[in-house]
C-alpha cells in the first residue's frame, strides 16, 4: 500500500477508535502496511494488549508483588494446566484463555481473566488478548 492509502486507512480506522495510544498508531500502521484485512484491524484496535510475536506478556496481578506475595498464569485446570512463563513485567503466554492470579500471602488474592489469539497480519503472526 502506499503512504497515502496507509494513512488514509490509518484515518478512517483512528475516526472509529479514538482511544488508540501513540504505540498502537504505529503498529496499525505496520499492520496495514503488512496488508491486513478490515476484521484484523479491527481486532487490533479493540485488544487491550497487542504483540507482534506469536506470544504475549500478560501483567501479573497486583498483590503478587508485595513481600509475601505469590502469582502465576495458568490455562487449563488440574494436570492438563499449562502455565505462563515467569518474565519481567508478567508471564509470556501463547493462546489460549488464561487465568493469571496472585495473593498477598496473607487473605487477599485476586485473578484476572485473558484471551489470547493469533492474528495473521500478511505474513506475519501477531498476538492479542483481550
Amino acid at each position: 500500500m502506499t503512504t497515502t492509502a496507509t494513512i488514509e486507512k490509518l484515518a478512517t480506522l483512528l475516526a472509529v477508535h479514538t482511544d488508540v495510544s501513540e504505540g498502537r498508531r504505529l503498529a496499525l500502521a505496520a499492520a496495514i502496511e503488512l496488508g491486513a484485512d478490515d476484521a484484523g484491524l479491527t481486532a487490533l484496535c479493540e485488544a487491550r494488549r497487542t504483540s507482534r510475536n506469536r506470544t504475549i506478556v500478560l501483567p501479573a496481578q497486583r498483590f503478587e508483588h508485595l513481600s509475601r506475595g505469590r502469582g502465576w498464569a495458568r490455562k487449563g485446570k488440574g494436570d492438563s494446566a499449562e502455565w505462563g512463563t515467569r518474565v519481567a513485567g508478567g508471564y509470556r503466554v501463547g493462546p489460549g484463555h488464561w487465568v493469571v492470579g496472585g495473593n498477598d500471602g496473607f487473605t487477599r488474592k485476586g485473578e484476572d481473566t485473558w484471551t489470547v489469539k493469533s492474528l495473521t497480519v500478511g505474513t506475519e503472526t501477531w498476538t492479542i488478548a483481550s
